[in-house]
């Protein structure tokens, strides 16, 4: 998860990613490499519920150690949750990584952002690939903003995480919102955007 924008929606739709896959039967793992150990907190909630998906928190110069861990756990889909304005922590966190995910609000300062973060995951040759995030339902912002990372010349992945309470009032009870409404429309996003980011 990547941008260099802060309260695009990284930790959050990271963790709610890594429970849906979790779920889904991909053995999976959260790294937690931002200093403020959001994720890492919300694991703290989960593990006095005795749950199975592991959250590590590591520093970004210990992130191969922090990778071979999840390998040794049988971790088969990896979310590290990064920090947002820390361009050494994103860059090096990109280099190890598979696939540049990168959340984005439809506002003009987020897109503004979304260059940079583009730009850092190109120069090392990584895939990127941007969800809009937060977008209020029934507004035409996803569009708009849809098109400009298309013109962009950047992977605009089609689903599209709307703004809705269910993924706060989930984190908040150290759930994601596939276990904390499964039928709801928040969950019915997360499994969406899941399947487009996996296949």
């Amino acid at each position: 998860m990547a941008s260099l924008k802060g309260g695009s929606g990284k930790t959050t739709v990271g963790l709610n990613l890594a429970v849906a896959a979790e779920q889904a039967g991909l053995r999976t793992v959260v790294i937690d490499v931002d200093p403020q150990q959001a994720s890492a907190k919300w694991g703290d909630v989960r593990a006095t519920k005795d749950d199975k998906l592991p959250v590590i928190s590591a520093m970004a110069a210990r992130l191969p150690q922090a990778l071979d861990a999840a390998s040794q756990l049988g971790a088969r889909f990896v979310v590290v949750d990064t920090a947002a304005h820390a361009e050494g922590i994103l860059a090096s966190t990109i280099d190890l990584a598979d696939l540049v995910l990168v959340p984005c609000r439809a506002t003009v300062i987020d897109l503004q952002h979304l260059a940079a973060t583009a730009q850092l995951a190109d120069l090392r040759g990584k895939n990127i690939a941007v969800f809009l995030n937060a977008v209020p339902v029934g507004s035409i912002d996803r569009h708009e903003a849809g098109k400009v990372v298309t013109d962009m010349g950047i992977n605009l992945v089609p689903a599209c995480i709307s703004n809705l309470v269910a993924y706060t009032r989930a984190i908040t009870a150290g759930l994601g919102v596939t276990e904390f409404d499964p039928r709801g429309r928040a969950a019915a996003e997360i499994r969406t955007l899941l399947s487009e980011i996996t296949e």
